[in-house]
């Protein structure tokens, strides 16, 4: 499960588009509900 995220352009919390589970973490995909900025980061377990 994503951690979750504050966008850094507005300041507004993100949500878990996307979900893409590796052996060592997860790639998550984070849309701000705000300014629909998009970003791609790897969490590890």
């Amino acid at each position: 499960m994503a951690k979750g995220k504050s966008c850094y352009a507005c300041g507004y919390a993100m949500y878990a588009e996307k979900e893409e589970y590796q052996p060592k973490g997860t790639w998550v995909t984070y849309q701000c509900r705000a300014c629909a900025h998009k970003e791609k980061i790897f969490e590890s377990n």
